[in-house]
């Protein structure tokens, strides 16, 4: 029996309830609705009762929701009827309603959920798996694996039916490409509960392989527990050729440019940092750095003093007006080897400004050498021709010097035999005029030597002594016009096997260089010593001169290097002195230990032993 009490409690329940309810009576307007009616949707509850409930509803929903309402109104029940639902702010939620007949008041009781967020997402879902399974290549498993269900896009890129693939495991398109610990690994993931990603190859039916990145997806029920799983693929086979092709074609280019020693960088502008391709860190022998880049400054230091304030130039003007250039330097590796390269770079614009300079380093140490070799060899030619041109020269000089020299020298000894003993005086000047007959016949008789084309000569055994005498005589004119004190004290008469003209050239050549080298000195002079050190010679050709700083030393023995005026200069260069001492078995270097400048030359001793005589 109810009682008023109960009555009290009901209606309490109905009025504070967070459930929505509302009352509708036969002719469809609200008779009365609860607070959390009309708070979810917004109004007020004088604005609902006593409004049609019709007007409210969607008018897609129209249709369907009159067809409820007769069935309430024959008597039916109503259960989860779904429709949307005017809010205040003229929005529609949708709402789930569950509604009864009370024959006696002939009101609809009814009860209503809010499930707009519900269907929001349900939607959501719907749409995405309908994108899922057109766009990519959609596949259902059991949980042992087998298919139960597959879109169109796995039958055209596996090549089966839908009805081929239906009940089969995924081990029908199976490439055997990977190992099967690969496959264990992926079904422990997925039968953890956990999405497995990854690329797979498989194989179509015609026996074609393709790639697909795939995901693979465990689908629990409410009480998480796996009830299939769902495969997801995008078909990725174009990609990986195309990296495959493009893999090969860079294989191909590190080759090549491994081969031509050609290397590749990148300047970025605002930050300085290069990026350097393998080949470069080769050719500039830098160790790569994991997570590192070099910078700018780090790149021109790897240079050689004198190059650096080249190459800095070049990037600078670059960077700034974005001219190109293009230069043969050389580097100086982190190991202290230095090596000829050559690198050119170019401004790249972007938005009117220089965004990156780029361009190649090329390893040209071996070209380079060469091509120095060729010119050492063709300037020494060059030198041979003059002094073969000097020889016909000279023929001709001696043969128009000694005949009148024959006479006078000829006329002095008959002047001599002529007169009488006691004429002192006249035997004095006629003497004197012999011995200038015979000084002038030798200077033309070693001029003519020194100035034949012995290169093809071989080498024979000749006095060291003797080589420096005749070098003397050749080059004692200009000393005695540079007034120039000569030394030649300590001389030690040792034979050795060289090609006597080519190392007469290199005295001469060393002394004209300390002639010119002292000239405008207060203090000049010049000593000249030989001693022996074992089976060796020490050879020093010393001067008055400041001496040759330590970072010009290894430079003047480079080809066409000089510290002479264009006009200035004769003789051999140091570069071809040193080599046709190398091919002697000799070498030269700088002794700054000594006062002044002092060339040493280390000769090796003839001795029958060594030599097999």
């Amino acid at each position: 029996m109810t009682t008023k009490n109960n009555i009290d409690v009901y209606k309490r329940f109905y009025t504070l309830s967070n459930e929505m309810f509302c009352i509708v009576n036969s002719e469809g307007s609200f008779i009365d609705v609860n607070n959390s009616f009309s708070h979810n949707l917004g109004f007020n509850n004088d604005e609902l009762e006593s409004s049609a409930f019709i007007d409210y509803i969607h008018p897609d929903d129209l249709e369907k929701t009159n067809k409820e309402l007769i069935k309430l109104k024959s008597g039916s029940k109503v259960f989860n009827f779904v429709s949307r639902f005017k809010c205040k702010n003229r929005t529609y939620k949708t709402l789930s309603w569950n509604a009864v007949l009370d024959n006696t008041t002939g009101y609809f009781y009814t009860s209503v959920q809010d499930i707009t967020e519900q269907v929001n997402i349900k939607n959501e879902l719907k749409q995405l798996k309908s994108a899922i399974q057109k766009e990519t290549i959609y596949a259902e498993t059991d949980l042992k694996g087998n298919i139960t269900k597959v879109n169109k896009k796995f039958c055209e890129i596996s090549g089966y039916l839908k009805d081929e693939l239906i009940g089969q495991n995924h081990r029908i398109v199976n490439s055997d490409f990977h190992p099967k610990e690969f496959f264990e690994k992926l079904w422990l993931t997925i039968s953890s509960g956990n999405v497995w990603s990854g690329l797979i190859q498989n194989n179509k039916k015609n026996g074609d392989h393709y790639f697909v990145q795939s995901i693979l997806i465990p689908i629990v029920d409410h009480n998480d527990k796996i009830i299939k799983y769902i495969a997801t693929r995008q078909d990725i086979t174009n990609q990986i050729n195309t990296d495959l092709i493009y893999q090969k074609t860079l294989s191909i280019l590190t080759e090549t440019s491994s081969l031509g020693k050609i290397g590749g960088w990148e300047m970025n502008v605002s930050t300085g940092e290069l990026l350097w391709t393998d080949e470069t860190f080769k050719i500039l022998d830098v160790k790569q750095k994991s997570g590192l880049s070099p910078i700018l400054p780090e790149g021109l230091q790897l240079f050689i003093d004198k190059d650096v304030p080249i190459i800095t130039e070049a990037v600078s003007r670059a960077i700034e007006f974005g001219e190109p250039y293009s230069l043969e330097l050389q580097a100086c590796t982190p190991k202290g080897e230095i090596k000829w390269i050559y690198t050119n770079g170019k401004a790249h614009y972007k938005d009117g400004k220089i965004e990156t300079i780029s361009g190649i380093i090329q390893d040209i140490h071996e070209t380079k050498l060469a091509k120095i070799k060729l010119d050492q060899s063709q300037q020494k030619s060059i030198h041979n021709a003059k002094f073969a041109a000097l020889g016909e020269l000279s023929a001709s000089i001696a043969h128009e010097i000694n005949n009148p020299l024959g006479v006078i020298s000829g006329y002095a000894e008959l002047i001599q035999m002529q007169s009488s003993n006691s004429d002192n005086q006249l035997t004095s000047q006629t003497n004197t005029i012999l011995k200038s007959c015979d000084k002038i016949a030798h200077i033309v008789k070693s001029l003519k030597k020194f100035s034949r084309n012995y290169e093809a000569e071989p080498k024979q055994i000749h006095s060291i002594k003797n080589i420096i005498n005749e070098a003397i005589s050749l080059t004692r004119p200009k000393i005695k016009q540079n007034m120039i004190r000569l030394n030649t004290g300590s001389i030690e008469d040792v034979n050795i096997l060289c090609n006597e003209i080519e190392i007469e050239q290199i005295f001469v050549n060393l002394i004209n260089n300390a002639v010119e080298a002292i000239n405008d000195l207060d203090d000049k002079w010049i000593k000249l010593s030989v001693e022996c050190m074992g089976d060796a010679l020490l050879l020093r050709i010393t001067d008055s001169g400041k001496g040759i700083p330590e970072e010009k030393q290894l430079q003047i023995f480079e080809p066409f290097y000089t510290s002479k005026s264009k006009l200035g200069g004769t003789g051999l260069g140091l570069s071809i002195v040193k080599e046709i001492l190398t091919e002697h078995n000799a070498d030269i270097r700088i002794n700054n230990t000594v006062k002044g400048t002092c060339f040493e030359i280390i000769f090796p001793k003839y001795t029958k032993e060594v030599h097999g005589c």
